[in-house]
């Protein structure tokens, strides 16, 4: 198939869901679709049901709002083929919470677990919460790559073995 067939069968998909639904000048085989956090798992049903792709991985990223409220992005990368399809969504810092789609996909747990422990983020219903990057003894609620980290504390490293 097509690279714009792979890209007008997303967009027909996420017509009735998506806010924004964009295909960057500079890459013309991703396909963007911004979406509300609670409509992640209707997003990532439609996805399926169809027959579109796989899970490539999600990202994460420390960024702001345009009014400045600090937030944190997330991004379900999907490929099919030639084509990308980027679910998009922002989570507010201070309610960091979102439901996995282990249950759609349960390959997903890699990738929610490192967002878990490096950003913070409460993936509601994952099926494994066991650390993936950090050493076991990480003080908890120290994320590393929220842009508030400044390093570890003295007492947390005088806690850490090794």
């Amino acid at each position: 198939m097509e690279n714009q067939d792979l890209i007008n069968q997303v967009q027909e998909m996420f017509t009735d869901l998506a806010s924004i639904i964009d295909v960057p000048a500079i890459q013309s085989n991703r396909v963007d679709v911004y979406i509300k956090a609670e409509d992640l798992l209707i997003a990532t049903e439609k996805l399926r049901t169809n027959d579109w792709g796989y899970l490539i991985t999600i990202s994460a990223y420390d960024t702001i709002d345009d009014a400045g409220n600090p937030q944190i992005g997330l991004i379900y990368h999907f490929g099919e083929e030639g084509v990308i399809c980027s679910l998009r969504l922002f989570l507010p810092h201070s309610e960091r919470v979102i439901e996995s789609i282990c249950p759609i996909i349960p390959s997903a747990t890699v990738y929610e677990r490192e967002c878990m422990e490096l950003f913070g983020i409460d993936f509601k219903n994952t099926s494994d919460r066991s650390k993936l990057l950090l050493p076991e003894d990480w003080p908890d609620g120290v994320y590393p790559m929220l842009k508030s980290f400044t390093g570890l504390s003295e007492s947390d490293l005088a806690n850490m073995e090794g």
